[in-house]
């Protein structure tokens, strides 16, 4: 009878994917809700300008906090966790204080605390991602699940109570729910991992043995940096160039409600990513990631493609029960970038084994073609088709990117420590 039971539960896999699922419906349905309240309180031409503020901090955080979040994670297969911890820890605090100076120079300058916020808001927000991915990449799901929930409800209930309750509808009301939400979370992270590890390691013995991989691996990822911003976000700057902040505000509205499909991806990444790190550390070469990431491709693809199919159909009901008719020009944008999103998620999946096995070179090469074919679609289209223009552009950047993701990835390769 008991064995009957076992054999009737969920296997552990499974177990773990619906409870990373159950926690990605929970943050989905947060930002969901964030966004519709931001529709409603906040105007085109404010959501407009937080927006192009956001993606400058992008740039920055992208160039500088990214790859080491990216190093962080690979690192932690081939090293053991304190001293990955202690090396990582002391690199990001390093380099946040390397760009608080410029920060304090903008705000001088300006006269305005903006920058100031805003640079608060990067601090917590990658103290947050690297506890998360630590989390993650030790296969901690119930504590990740929980963080990923927790700061998606509390970004919700703090944009109630300061934006809506203390009618702060504003750039900075924006920036502050920000800086609170992220602030208070990072407390949270760097409690629980110096609760876990302890006492930070010497800095002699964590540099001599991970200083040199560091260097390796985050160098074409600055690069990549770069190209990846393109992609994601300079198409925001075009529009302010050929039309106005309020269109802006428009399209980055429904450009974040098209992005929400990186939700149904998260969960597959999650469990996927400690698999795929397995390999690596038992000394596998990179083509035993294959049949892995590709059996979960598929059944993606397809839950990904009725998503996107059934988000046309009934765009204009969706555009009303998550929007505003403050935001009537994005109803229509939103599909068209899920579409695109369909595939930079599908990339995603496939990155999981360049990234483990340190062959950032690849993951470069697609996001550099999708540079240039986001920006040159965003240059021809733009003028001709405003903003609608720009969600083809990025759905025609994604797709060119995609086929040249899947060719790199049936590409024979040797893992870097070969």
């Amino acid at each position: 009878m008991l064995n009957r039971v076992r054999n009737a539960l969920p296997s552990a896999p499974a177990r773990s994917l619906i409870l990373l699922a159950c926690g990605q419906g929970i943050a989905a349905v947060a930002g969901l809700s964030y966004g519709k309240l931001a529709a409603i309180y906040i105007s085109p031409t404010v959501w407009g300008e937080y927006s192009l503020l956001f993606i400058t901090m992008a740039l920055l955080y992208s160039l500088f906090i990214t790859p080491t979040l990216q190093s962080f994670k690979a690192a932690l297969s081939q090293f053991s966790p304190k001293q990955v911890f202690t090396f990582y820890s002391r690199m990001l605090a390093g380099l946040y204080l390397a760009l608080a100076l410029p920060v304090l120079l903008a705000t001088t300058y300006y006269q305005t605390p903006i920058f100031g916020i805003i640079w608060g808001v990067a601090v917590g927000q990658g103290i947050f991602q690297f506890g998360s991915n630590y989390l993650n990449a030790t296969g901690q799901h119930r504590g990740f699940t929980l963080l990923q929930a927790g700061n998606s409800l509390s970004t919700l209930l703090v944009f109630t109570f300061v934006v809506i309750g203390f009618h702060q509808r504003t750039l900075t009301g924006i920036w502050l729910v920000l800086l609170i939400v992220n602030s208070s979370w990072s407390v949270i992270v760097i409690w629980r991992l110096f609760r876990t590890h302890g006492t930070p390691i010497s800095h002699q013995e964590t540099t001599a043995a991970l200083y040199q991989p560091y260097r390796q691996y985050v160098g074409p990822l600055v690069s990549l940096a770069f190209w990846g911003w393109l992609i994601n976000y300079a198409d925001r700057f075009l529009i302010r160039i050929y039309l106005s902040e309020a269109d802006v505000g428009q399209y980055a509205m429904g450009y974040g409600l098209g992005s929400k499909l990186l939700l149904l991806v998260a969960p597959l990444l999650s469990l996927l990513s400690p698999k795929v790190l397995q390999t690596r550390a038992a000394g596998k070469p990179p083509e035993t990631a294959n049949p892995l990431i590709g059996r979960y491709l598929i059944y993606y693809v397809f839950l990904a493609s009725a998503v996107c199919l059934f988000y046309y159909a009934n765009r204009d009901w969706i555009g009303n029960l998550l929007l505003s008719e403050n935001y009537t020009m994005a109803y229509f944008i939103g599909p068209i970038v899920a579409a695109g999103y369909l595939f930079l998620t599908s990339i995603h999946l496939l990155e999981l084994k360049w990234y483990v096995f340190g062959h950032t070179k690849f993951v470069l090469w697609h996001n550099v073609l999708g540079a240039i074919l986001h920006v040159g679609f965003n240059l021809l289209l733009i003028p001709r088709m405003g903003i609608t223009g720009a969600a083809i552009a990025t759905l025609t950047g994604f797709v060119g990117q995609f086929l040249l993701a899947c060719w790199l990835f049936m590409k024979p390769t040797k893992s870097v420590d070969s």
